[in-house]
């Protein structure tokens, strides 16, 4: 390993958490506007982004889904 390469790799990984982080933040606000849809998709973002998603956001997904199920959108 390089000089330095300890340190990018801690960057890196520091990044990847606050990204991570942010889009359970917005999932969470989507929901907390009644966006379940949009909440959903940011939790799927995290997997996307081969992150294993927290048991806490598992749970909030199958919730989310839940109310998606219960209230599908007005076809035209």
């Amino acid at each position: 390993m390089s000089r330095g390469e300890p340190e990018r790799v801690a960057a890196f990984e520091a990044n990847h958490a606050a990204i991570i982080a942010r889009t359970l933040r917005w999932a969470d606000s989507a929901a907390a506007r009644g966006d379940y849809r949009r909440a959903v998709h940011w939790v799927k973002t995290v997997g996307d982004l081969g992150h294993e998603l927290p048991a806490e956001y598992a749970v909030k997904r199958d919730m989310w889904l839940n109310a998606i199920e219960r209230d599908p959108p007005a076809r035209d």
